[in-house]
């Protein structure tokens, strides 16, 4: 069984059709780069949310909805338009790995009493990126497989946005760092063995 959120891009991308007609001159590069100023925003608002203006956790979750559209979209697009290119790859895998930098960063700006643990959130959210794509070195699959992939921590970071407004006085931050260390710990696992294991 494949652990994580990632399948969900493909029911996803069906839900995103009909925005096509609206982008077919626009150039999936494009949007992957629009993540980049969403994905700012995101950790901008995240860490005043967090430290004093619950408000603003609101707006944070609205760009993670716009950043999981975009994320989705500029394939589709490329796909759907043939419009695939080797910077287009580059730019589909480097744009949200940054976006996701900025959030785990302003989580740490955050709570500095937890640098340590945020520090190794943070290698984990690298670890996860990199254990995925090991296998093209060995001309082995991709692998997306695990309880805490990019997908499953941004679903999960909403998550906490919203119950940090709901119930202010817990700490979700605390909370989402250590499931982010413990589970991509996991994840790294799970990737590494089926990169060694599982035939392509």
């Amino acid at each position: 069984m494949k652990l994580g959120l990632y399948q969900l891009k493909y029911p996803a991308r069906k839900l995103l059709m009909w925005l096509l007609p609206l982008v077919k001159d626009v150039s999936p590069n494009q949007v992957s780069l629009w993540m980049l100023p969403v994905g700012f925003f995101i950790a901008f608002f995240s860490y005043v949310g967090f430290t004093g203006l619950p408000i603003f956790l609101l707006f944070a979750l609205i760009l993670c909805l716009l950043r999981m559209i975009l994320g989705t979209l500029d394939g589709l697009m490329a796909v759907h338009f043939n419009k695939q290119s080797p910077t287009g790859e580059i730019l589909n895998r480097l744009a949200p790995e940054l976006c996701d930098i900025m959030y785990l960063v302003a989580l740490i700006l955050v709570r500095p009493d937890l640098t340590i643990l945020g520090l190794a959130m943070l290698c984990f959210g690298w670890l996860t990126c990199f254990s995925g794509l090991l296998g093209l070195v060995i001309g082995r699959p991709i692998q997306s497989v695990g309880p805490v992939g990019q997908t499953d921590r941004l679903a999960a970071f909403m998550v906490i946005l919203l119950l940090q407004y709901w119930f202010v006085s817990v700490d979700f931050v605390q909370i989402f760092m250590w499931w982010c260390v413990i589970g991509g710990l996991i994840t790294v696992s799970i990737r590494l063995w089926r990169t060694l294991n599982v035939p392509s």
